[in-house]
């Protein structure tokens, strides 16, 4: 992990990191997250710059400590996409409860009569 971005200011790891675990959101949520989750690994690496380790070795402990990316990125999509999930489901449910209650305009169907009424 030789090298820091000039401009981010972060090695090319901690890149490939924040783009595998942000590319399932949407495009709306990613660059939110991805601050947030650059934020936290910055906390890391000070964190282990803190315990003696050099900047580099700092970064290499934070993308470890940080776990793996995929996780990460479930995470991130569970927790970003859970409101699109849930506002599609309940208009599935909406709809069909409107389907359903379209589909008989004559009212729900009448009981079979078998004949053993006023029998106690």
């Amino acid at each position: 992990m030789s090298g820091v971005n000039g401009v981010s200011g972060h090695p090319p790891a901690a890149e490939a990191y924040l783009r595998a675990a942000t590319w399932p959101l949407p495009r709306a949520a990613r660059q939110e997250a991805r601050a947030e989750l650059l934020a936290y690994l910055w906390q890391l690496r000070l964190d282990a710059e803190v315990r003696g380790l050099d900047p580099e070795a700092a970064w290499r402990s934070a993308l470890e400590e940080a776990g793996p990316a995929w996780r990460c990125a479930l995470g991130l999509a569970r927790v970003h996409s859970l409101g699109t999930v849930r506002a599609a489901l309940l208009v599935a449910v909406a709809l069909g409860g409107a389907a359903y209650a379209v589909q008989r305009p004559d009212g729900p169907p009448a009981l079979p009569v078998t004949g053993t009424e006023g029998r106690p």
